[in-house]
């Protein structure tokens, strides 16, 4: 799925429908219509609804907190006598702003989906690569970004062998606290033993490679070039943002 689309089409793309989700009003077409490029990109990227589930569902608490601070901040009609602090328009405003952040997670799910860390990465250096000129380390940057990106799916995929291990060696059975302490301690030693030993691969890769003091510089990966779906990808979101930008 990672070579359908180019890398610098995605981002782009990405950074076009940004201002539309974020300020175009909910009831206008306009909204609607980056609505429909979001699902699509559900749709190309396979993401199924157990996995957009999982992911909103642990930003349950975020959403709630924004329905609560708009709801005691913003004023307007009381809700009533149960929830004095709350208002009818804060509620609303906050659920507006709770489903403009839901779009944008489920947007950058399916992001992930589409194109590798790396490439993504590489797409970066293609945009930002210009200010090296003026002494900014964009390319430097760009290597630990990817370096923390690649870390943090290895440690997703650690700590998935973790709790394989835990519920194989110890098991699902309710037990006291001390149990769940000792549950938890093995769980810790684990997921570090094994994050030391990747970590460990990781630098004598590096070594191999000829890289004993920094991290490999990160240079554009284009591997198809960009191609006529890429620029249909833009088209649409170049659309809508100047639909926004005109204030029609």
């Amino acid at each position: 799925m990672s070579d359908r689309f180019d890398p610098r089409a995605l981002l782009l793309s990405f950074g076009l429908l940004l201002p539309v989700l974020l300020s175009a009003n909910l009831a206008s077409l306009m909204w609607w219509s980056g609505l429909g490029m979001v699902v699509w990109a559900v749709w190309a990227a396979s993401l199924s609804g157990r996995e957009l589930g999982r992911g909103l569902f642990r930003l349950r608490w975020l959403f709630f907190a924004l329905l609560v601070t708009h709801g005691m901040l913003t004023p307007g009609e009381v809700i009533g006598a149960a929830l004095p602090f709350l208002t009818w328009e804060g509620v609303l405003a906050g659920s507006n702003q709770a489903v403009r952040l839901l779009l944008l997670v489920v947007l950058a799910l399916a992001l992930g989906r589409l194109a590798t860390p790396l490439a993504l990465v590489g797409g970066l250096g293609f945009y930002l690569g210009w200010l090296e000129r003026f002494g900014m380390p964009v390319r430097r940057g760009l290597s630990i970004l990817n370096f923390c990106l690649v870390g943090l799916g290895r440690f997703q995929t650690q700590a998935a062998r973790v709790r394989e291990t835990v519920r194989d060696r110890i098991g699902e059975v309710e037990c006291g606290w001390v149990a769940r302490l000792d549950r938890l301690a093995f769980g810790a030693a684990v997921l570090l033993r094994g994050l030391l030993w990747d970590l460990r691969r990781c630098e004598e890769g590096l070594r191999s490679r000829g890289f004993e003091e920094s991290l490999p510089l990160v240079s554009g990966l284009h591997a198809h070039g960009w191609r006529r779906m890429d620029g249909v990808l833009v088209a649409l979101p170049a659309l809508l943002w100047w639909v926004w930008w005109m204030g029609w």
